[in-house]
Formats: structure tokens, sequence, C-alpha cells
């Protein structure tokens, strides 16, 4: 008989690497071709977003019980319109879909809840070498945090989502009573409310394939006419990027002088010209849900960590905030515990490191406006995780109340800088969302806010980290 294949292969193993090495080179052609045929920029990332939304949002819509008509009516640079009218609404079946919906996201919550769980009773049992003790034993490590996770307690789910629960309970009545119900609130004074809501829900399914297409977005719902204002409102952001992007490319190619306020990053210490060498027990501390940001940045630990967390230094609130990330009514206090030994070069005989593990730092800020969000206060909270000679841990808990469905969840993200010796250190920066009462049916889409805004902040702050190493080395 004939050889298959495999034995063929199996019994002459050059001619299936030669055979592999041919398939190999082909995909490698035809995704270099794929990679030199895209334009990834942000304009035709909004014409793919955009066409694919005209064409999914229908289908996706009418699985639901409801009938729209759509156009694209805006579309320029990253942003564009997409205008939706409702023509009919399959009561029962949105009900239905509705209901189920609801029953999702609640398990969906558990689930987290049980990880986040299982995740805090191991991280207790690794710092206590085998003895699982409970928060309450940390008073002052975790008073802060815990005080804020039982204020979002006292929070009322949003008002879609209360709406949703008010649906999904119609689901359990008859049709007879339910469907007239609603029906009733939709034409007599709840049209718009039940328009947007309705268009809402479907954003989880948006985000989703957003994200597996490997792609960030902001969206919006909002009236039609508020779609003036939000033309402007692109146009001016575009029309600023466009101006930041030219002086980036200007201070590059030294055309332009950039903006150094002075030798904020403080002097430079000579330890840190140094090898690294890692305590024997050293445990690098995890990241958070998604890393978004990844650095080495030519600058020493012992200099950067007392930039960043030193009660003298400025240069996290001029250099940072102020003049690149264009914050305002800014505020920042002390730390909870040994403020004026944080940060410090080398730490005084007497005063023990590993007492600063815990200490905390609150400050707000006014963050600027933006086409989807208006300027809004943000208000963080600072903990140190780690602190010795080798890495530096800081996490933050920040509340942006201001912002659409900002009384539901809590932005952590962590900062992890490394000594890799001879004035270098490595940054990694990490995010992860909490929805202290489970996420709302727009969490797909928070999450993703959340991911673009941090990285952007992990940049700048990268970013400004080597500009003022580059002037003041």
């Amino acid at each position: 008989g004939t050889l298959t294949e495999k034995q063929r292969q199996q019994n002459h193993p050059g001619e299936a690497f030669e055979w592999f090495r041919a398939v190999a080179q082909l995909k490698i052609v035809q995704l270099a071709g794929i990679a030199l045929a895209s334009d990834f920029t942000p304009r035709r990332i909004a014409i793919q977003l955009s066409n694919d939304l005209y064409r999914l949002l229908g289908p996706t819509l009418k699985s639901r019980g409801v009938t729209i008509q759509t156009e694209i009516e805006y579309r320029q640079g990253a942003y564009f319109v997409l205008a939706v009218n409702i023509e009919e609404i399959n009561w029962r079946l949105f009900m239905r879909h509705t209901n189920q919906e609801v029953r999702d996201r609640r398990r969906r919550w558990r689930e987290s809840m049980a990880r986040r769980n299982d995740a805090l009773t191991k991280s207790l049992i690794n710092r206590n070498g085998g003895d699982a003790k409970s928060e309450a034993d940390y008073p002052e490590k975790d008073f802060g945090w815990r005080v804020l996770r039982i204020m979002h307690r006292f929070y009322l789910p949003s008002f879609y989502d209360c709406i949703g629960m008010c649906l999904s309970g119609l689901y359990y009545i008859h049709w007879i009573i339910s469907v007239p119900i609603c029906m009733v609130c939709y034409h007599l004074f709840l049209g718009q409310v039940m328009k947007r809501y309705i268009l809402t829900s479907t954003t989880d399914d948006i985000f989703n394939y957003v994200e597996k297409k490997g792609m960030e977005m902001n969206l919006s719902v909002t009236d039609a006419q508020q779609q003036a204002s939000f033309m402007l409102a692109a146009l001016r952001e575009m029309r600023n990027d466009e101006r930041v992007r030219k002086k980036k490319k200007a201070e590059a190619e030294g055309e332009e002088e950039v903006t150094i306020l002075g030798p904020l990053l403080g002097s430079a210490c000579k330890e840190d010209k140094d090898a690294a060498s890692p305590p024997p027990d050293f445990v690098p501390p995890d990241n958070l849900e998604d890393v978004n940001f990844e650095m080495e940045v030519p600058v020493g630990f012992r200099r950067l960590r007392w930039a960043i967390l030193h009660k003298d230094s400025n240069f996290m609130e001029l250099a940072v905030m102020k003049t690149e990330s264009k914050h305002e009514n800014i505020t920042i206090g002390e730390w909870s515990k040994h403020n004026d030994e944080i940060g410090l070069h080398k730490t005084p005989d007497g005063v023990d490191e590993a007492e600063f593990i815990g200490a905390a730092m609150e400050s707000s800020y006014l963050m600027p406006s933006s086409a989807f969000v208006k300027a809004n206060m943000a208000y963080e909270t600072a903990t140190i995780v780690q602190y010795n000679d080798h890495c530096l841990c800081i996490k933050k808990q920040t509340r942006t109340p201001d912002v659409p469905y900002g009384g539901t969840f809590i932005a952590h993200t962590q900062i992890v800088i490394t000594n890799t010796g001879n004035n270098t250190c490595k940054i990694v920066c990490s995010v992860e969302a909490e929805f202290p009462n489970g996420p709302p049916m727009v969490g797909r889409q928070i999450k993703s806010g959340m991911r673009a805004g941090t990285a952007d902040a992990f940049v700048i702050f990268g970013e400004t980290i080597c500009k003022y190493s580059d002037a003041f080395p």
C-alpha cells in the first residue's frame, strides 16, 4: 500500500522539516502582506468599526425583539455617529432576553467575588506563613480600603440597571399584564429613557466584538438633540490631538524645545550605579488583571523612588499631573505614617522599612474633559504594598463619581518599579476594575474605557520620567 503523509514525515525527518519550513514561510509572507496592506490609523479603525456596527447592530437588536433603522450620519477622524431609530418592540421577547441578561450578570458577579475572595485568602496565607488571618487583623493597613468598600455598598444600582431589573421582574408576570404595562410606560412617559436603555443594553455585545478585534473604543448613547454638541467636541479634541502629535514630533526632531520645569527628579544616588541585587526572599508582586504598560527607564531606582514618594518632591504634582496630564485643582495629602522617611535614598537608622508597608496617601484632581466625558474630579488613595531597595509597589484606588456610572466601580491601578542596576529600573503598570455591587450592564464598556485611560496615563508617566532624566542625568 501507499504511505500516508504522516508516515513519510516520520520515516524522513529531513523532508518533514523542509515541509514545515515551507508552510511557515508561506504563513509569514501572508501575515506580512496583511500588515503591509493594513493602515492602522485611528481613521481607518473608525471606518472599520462604524461599518461593522452598522452591519451588526440591526441583527443584534432583532434577536432581542427590537426592530431598528440605522445610518452612519457623521464620520471624521477617529469619531463617528451612528443614528438609530427604533421602529418596533416585541415586548415579550425583549423581557425574556433582559431577564436572561440580568441573571447572567448576577452569576458572573458571584463568580468574580468568589475568585477575589479566594485570591485574598491565599494572599493572607502567604503573608502570614500559612495562617489565614482575616482582614480585620490588619486595621491600620486595610482600614481605608475597607471603609471605601463599605461606603460603596450604600450605592443604589444605576438608573438603567433598575429598569433592567423591573423588566426582568415583569417577565415572571403573565404577558397579558406585563406587555400593556411596558407599552403604557413606553408611549406615555418613559419613551426616550427606554430607547436609550435598549441601545445601552447592546454595549456589552459591542465591546465584546471590539475586544476580539484587539481594539479599544469609547461609546456614548445620547439623544439626537445632543449630536451637534458631540460633533463640536470631537472636532476640538481632534485638533488638540493633532497639535500634541506635532509638538511631540518637533520635540523628537529637535525643532522645538522640550518643556522642563527643573531637576524635579532630584539628585542622583551613587548606590544606583551598582548592579542590582534582589533580597534572598524577594517575591515580585502579582500584577492586576490587565498589564497595559511596561518600560525600562534610564534613571536610578532610589532617585525615582524619591521623586515619586518623598514629601519634598514635586515631580508627580507639577511635571506629571499638572504639566503633562493637564490636571487641575490638585490636592495631595501626606503619608499616613513615616511621612518624613518614605522615599529617602537611605532609610535612617532605627527605622524599619517594613513599617512603610500599608502607608496610604489620599489625593484628588480635576481631569480634563473629552468628547465623551465632561471634566470630572478623581479621588485617589495610594497604598505602599512593597518597599525595599530592589522593588517598589504602589497600589491606587480611584473613584470618579461624576462620570456616568461612576458610583458603581472602583479603578485599581498598580505600579511596580524594579531596580535593574546601572542607573536603570523597570516599570510595570497594570489595572483592574472592581464593581462592589456587581457590574452594571455597561461593565465591559467601563473596563474598556478604564484600560484606555490608564494606558494613556501610564505612557505619560513613563515619557515624563525619560524626558527629565535626559535633561538632568
